[in-house]
């Protein structure tokens, strides 16, 4: 106890140059009595890592050469990534990593924040800044889960993977579909600011960064692709019958895809009239199939203007990863340990918190025969269409993997 009285009086009158190791010290520390000084330095160390934003109102209505100081709060903890990294399915997603670090936040100003991080990075040596190597854009239920766990396992040294983080959505999000919300570029420079601290790493041997975005966010890809024009994306998708079945497992009026439905634009409100029907009629299944169709239309769109796009299919997703998505796309060297890696994540439970852990069983050819009429007649109505512009995409940008 001595030890620590004495750590902590140190730490308390620590000069600019002392770096506290803040997994040993932490649960000894009460954070919030340091000052922000201390916790900014904690931050620019790279020992504390952006886990969560809160926007202001105000954030929308600055003019465009004010800097939005003091409109958005950071929440930084010091994450315990070796959790993720050893094994992705047992902390399958962000929360996850977050919840069993066990780390306290501290709250900073985001945009004071920043700006030191790029003024530190530019004269130090001990952080390094890593531009993300690739977004995963997704329906939701279709192995998005199983890629992001196959990018966290392939190389665990040399990679660290956001699943479903809420800083980059809620970024997004503020400015609407397409960021007209706030003033021109507004929604760009806080999506890059975002993006930018969580990217810093003190471990020098980090370099490869991806993000899994929440579906959700796939309604925004339009922000995303023009923050970051040349980072590649994939967009991870199933057949329609396939993903209706898997996004209804536990019932259509709880499910996902119905509780997300909103911002339907007018021209598919205009559509939904002409199948003579109207939004507020459809039923919870139809609700789900329109819900996904969004998420869709929102990707053939972005392939019309962004060249750095794949569409994925689920099917034999591993080996596309393999073989041409990691590789081909992303750019990063496939080795046999690292395709070892891959196929051996692949073979768990993407989800396998707990008692949840077993292997992964291939379940397509169940969905199809236990799909309702209700179900086929929605994928059908909503979702077939697109699901064929995006095998049409697919088969234009790389071969499939053929199985010997």
């Amino acid at each position: 106890m001595l030890f620590l009285a004495s750590i902590f009086n140190l730490f308390l009158d620590w000069k600019s140059n002392y770096k506290l190791d803040l997994c040993l010290y932490t649960s000894s520390i009460d954070l919030e009595s340091l000052s922000e000084k201390d916790k900014i330095d904690l931050v620019l160390s790279g020992q504390m890592h952006l886990v969560e934003i809160k926007v202001s109102s105000e954030f929308k209505y600055i003019e465009d050469d004010e800097p939005y100081t003091d409109l958005v709060n950071g929440y930084f903890c010091a994450l315990n990534w070796s959790l993720h990294k050893s094994n992705p399915s047992s902390n399958p997603m962000f929360r996850d990593l977050k919840q069993n670090s066990n780390c306290d936040t501290i709250q900073l100003d985001l945009k004071t924040v920043v700006d030191l991080a790029r003024e530190y990075d530019e004269t130090n040596d001990d952080v390094h800044a890593m531009s993300p190597s690739g977004f995963v854009f997704h329906e939701s239920r279709c192995g998005s889960t199983l890629v992001a766990n196959a990018l966290a396992a392939m190389d665990p040294e040399s990679t660290r993977v956001y699943s479903e983080s809420g800083p980059p959505v809620t970024a997004v999000n503020v400015c609407g579909i397409d960021g007209s919300s706030c003033p021109k570029g507004r929604a760009l420079e806080l999506l890059r600011d975002v993006i930018y601290l969580m990217g810093r790493t003190n471990d020098e041997g980090e370099e490869h960064l991806f993000f899994k975005i929440q579906s959700i966010g796939t309604k925004h890809i339009e922000v995303f692709l023009e923050a970051f024009p040349d980072t590649p994306w994939i967009f991870v998708y199933r057949e329609p019958v396939q993903i209706m079945m898997s996004q209804l497992e536990h019932g259509a009026k709880s499910a996902n895809c119905v509780r997300q439905l909103r911002d339907i634009p007018p021209e598919k409100i205009e559509q939904i009239h002409e199948m003579g029907k109207g939004v507020k009629t459809l039923t919870s299944v139809e609700k789900c199939a329109l819900h996904l169709s969004l998420l869709c239309e929102s990707v053939v769109k972005a392939f019309a203007y962004s060249i750095n796009g794949r569409a994925v299919n689920y099917e034999n997703i591993v080996e596309k990863l393999v073989y041409h998505v990691i590789p081909e796309h992303f750019r990063i060297t496939m080795t046999k340990e690292r395709a070892e890696n891959i196929y051996k994540i692949s073979g768990t439970y993407s989800k396998g918190r707990g008692q949840k852990k077993h292997e992964w069983k291939e379940d397509s050819s169940e969905k199809e025969r236990n799909a309702s009429p209700q179900i086929r007649e929605a994928a059908d109505l909503f979702l077939q269409d697109l699901y064929d512009e995006l095998e049409n995409q697919s088969k234009l940008q790389y071969f499939y993997h053929q199985d010997d």
